[in-house]
């Protein structure tokens, strides 16, 4: 039986709420701490609470949680003679992703379906502001970014997931107008994912709609007929993109140095038994790139590398067979359920760009990453129900 329309808005008003508080008040707040950091610490205030008031197993859940993954970070940290950790700010990070996972992995279907909606609206709206006032090149002159977002490359990471659900919500509704509504927001955000620059973002989209879509061969024959056209029209296209890729990777690292990061942080795990057990601990990633004059990075630049390294091959080991299970989840889900598909992208964005860069572990995102894993997470998403928009 479905829920009459006062109850329906009653249940999913303050959750679109949230989700507009986190998208357009993400302001840095210091320390690492943004808006929606606040946002998500409060969904996770209410929900130890509510779950206080019924015994208390999944707050259970969370404190062993938290002891865990704190015994695995201080175990890392033993013999960690690194000078400039930053344990705080990535161990609270990491445990964020996951107990925010758990808050909202169990939210009731119709919110999720009103979540999906209007994130994709917010995001689109978020850009469209952020271009008219001129801000969306802070963080680099050449490249489009929403400051509260990050980067160029973490812009990119929301607005393929707001893309994904865009395309979810299109499918999943009769209202013309909204369908109009739908692809006008899809079209904003497409642009501005072409305009971000990011190749991983691109690559990220094309890969979650790949898995998402039910005309895969006909998306890769436009995929295929889309590059022809570019040889025959632009014949010096491959030496236009290769300079292209040399000035984004001087811009972005100083020469493309993400392979010599791995090595690098890989070396020191195989250096020490001990650690490549438990990692060196959470915020411990300090190395240079390329050579002795370049900059130094705090980030792996690879969510799996940096889990490891942080991790050992413990924490490695358990990220991995998550996502194992996770996959293994989704495709035993009934083929004909189009969660599925958003799942199954949404899962396929996570592992293309876990690749590339820790989207999932990006301050201005976390949210959005905990919203995302908790899509994931959810096996009563696929329930029937009115999925009507």
């Amino acid at each position: 039986m479905t829920s009459s329309k006062p109850n329906e808005i009653a249940l999913t008003s303050p959750w679109i709420l949230w989700a507009m508080l986190c998208i357009f008040l993400n302001l840095e707040i210091g320390g690492g701490f943004y808006g929606s950091t606040l946002c998500l610490a409060w969904i996770l205030g209410l929900w130890t609470i509510n779950d206080l008031r019924n015994r208390g197993a999944k707050t259970g859940l969370a404190l062993l949680v938290i002891i865990l993954v704190t015994a695995l970070g201080a175990a890392g940290l033993l013999w960690n003679s690194s000078k400039e950790l930053r344990v705080y700010e990535e161990l609270g990070k990491v445990l964020l992703l996951i107990l925010g996972t758990l808050s909202l992995k169990e939210l009731p279907k119709r919110v999720y379906q009103s979540l999906v909606f209007w994130i994709p609206i917010g995001l689109a709206g978020i850009a469209v502001l952020t271009f008219l006032s001129g801000n969306g090149n802070e963080y680099d002159p050449l490249r489009f970014s929403i400051p509260s977002m990050g980067s160029s490359n973490s812009t990119a990471y929301g607005i393929v997931i707001g893309l994904l659900m865009a395309h979810f919500s299109w499918e999943n509704t009769q209202s013309h107008l909204k369908k109009i509504a739908i692809v006008t927001v899809g079209s904003v955000l497409l642009v501005a994912l072409i305009a971000t620059l990011s190749r991983g973002g691109v690559l990220q989209y094309l890969l979650g709609f790949l898995a998402f879509t039910n005309r895969k061969k006909l998306f890769l024959f436009g995929i295929f007929c889309t590059i022809l056209g570019v040889f025959l029209w632009v014949p010096n296209i491959l030496e236009l993109l290769a300079t292209f890729s040399r000035l984004i990777d001087f811009q972005e690292l100083q020469g493309n140095a993400r392979v010599s990061i791995w090595t690098n942080l890989v070396g020191e795990l195989l250096a020490s038994p001990w650690h490549l057990m438990v990692g060196f601990g959470p915020g411990s990633i300090w190395v240079r790139q390329v050579n002795a004059f370049a900059a130094m990075q705090n980030s792996a630049h690879s969510l799996y590398v940096e889990v490891f390294y942080s991790f050992g091959v413990i924490g490695g080991s358990i990220f991995l067979w998550w996502l194992w299970r996770t996959s293994q989840r989704i495709l035993q889900s009934p083929a004909s359920d189009s969660w599925r598909r958003l799942r199954f992208g949404l899962l396929i964005t996570v592992v293309a760009g876990s690749l590339l860069d820790s989207y999932l572990l990006s301050a201005q995102l976390l949210w959005l990453s905990c919203l995302t894993l908790a899509i994931l997470e959810n096996q009563r998403i696929h329930d029937p129900e009115t999925i009507e928009f």
